[in-house]
């Protein structure tokens, strides 16, 4: 097969060795279309490399000596692959069956195409949110502040997940989708389809899909397709979330993607909001991060 029937699947791994085997494993599902794995490691206090690549003979790992964090860890990948698509998948992901194939094929046929991807859902089938629309100052402020607890149904929560809005039977055009699985193009404009290293963790992946529509490719949602995901397998708080790069995550998206005043004040929101967490979780004496 040619470098365009052949994707190179990346994934970034971090104190995640007990998931990553059971999708390596599952992988053999769709091997016709597997042109190469890369796993890049940062840093991950268990990692048994050798273990690692006796599991598949198309495997290739990069070790970090430190923890990068995941976007610059997956740019790794994008660097190192010799295959035009990329399959981005978590450690904490695995196959049931050979839908991706499918969803790749839409990426082949459609030039306009930079980002696709499908359905995940929890192990106990329940759908875990994937399709976003583009976030506004609304959005900011009650999908991803505390408000959402306390307005748990709120519209602008609602309507930033495509899934929840209406039942998706065909692909269509989303803003962003979910980075546990992605296919992309490894360029887009004749240069490198990288994700943003500002972002530590948490959010590149939405900062990803709004860059390729400025791009002038098309990011799309295939309901045909579907992985498991476990979630929150590197994160060992309650909230399975590394609190301190989600927190600083949301401010360098929304101070990127939102015209300055709305930025700047949804930035000053967020950080009042982390002080008063901060004073929350010492008074309850609870680990903050």
């Amino acid at each position: 097969m040619s470098i365009y029937k052949k994707i190179t699947i990346v994934v970034v791994t971090y104190n995640s060795e007990n998931q990553i085997q059971k999708l390596l494993l599952s992988l053999h599902l769709i091997n016709k279309i597997i042109g190469e794995i890369i796993i890049v490691d940062n840093n991950s206090r268990n990692f048994d490399r050798k273990k690692i690549e006796n599991l598949n003979n198309k495997i290739k790992i990069i070790q970090n000596k430190q923890n990068l964090g995941f976007a610059k860890a997956v740019n790794q990948g994008i660097k190192k692959s010799k295959k035009n698509f990329i399959l981005l998948l978590n450690p904490d992901t695995y196959l049931i069956n050979n839908s991706i194939s499918k969803t790749f094929n839409l990426i082949k046929k459609n030039k306009k195409i930079g980002v696709v991807g499908g359905q995940i859902k929890y192990p106990n089938n329940n759908l875990y949110p994937t399709a976003n629309s583009r976030p506004t100052f609304l959005t900011g402020l009650f999908e991803f502040t505390n408000l959402k607890k306390i307005f748990p149904k709120n519209k602008y929560s609602k309507n930033f997940w495509i899934e929840n809005i209406k039942k998706i039977n065909k692909p269509i055009r989303v803003s962003s989708l979910c980075g546990a699985y992605l296919i992309f193009r490894r360029k887009i404009n004749n240069k490198l389809n990288l994700f943003n290293e500002d972002f530590f963790m948490y959010m590149e992946d939405i900062d990803f899909g709004i860059k390729n529509n400025k791009e002038g490719y098309e990011v799309i949602f295939d309901p045909n397709s579907e992985i498991i995901h476990i979630g929150g397998a590197s994160s060992k708080n309650r909230y399975k979330t590394a609190l301190k790069y989600w927190y600083r995550s949301r401010k360098i998206f929304f101070k990127k993607n939102l015209e300055p005043p709305k930025g700047i004040i949804l930035s000053l929101l967020f950080t009042l909001e982390e002080v008063v967490l901060k004073i929350y979780h010492c008074i309850k004496n609870e680990p903050y991060e």
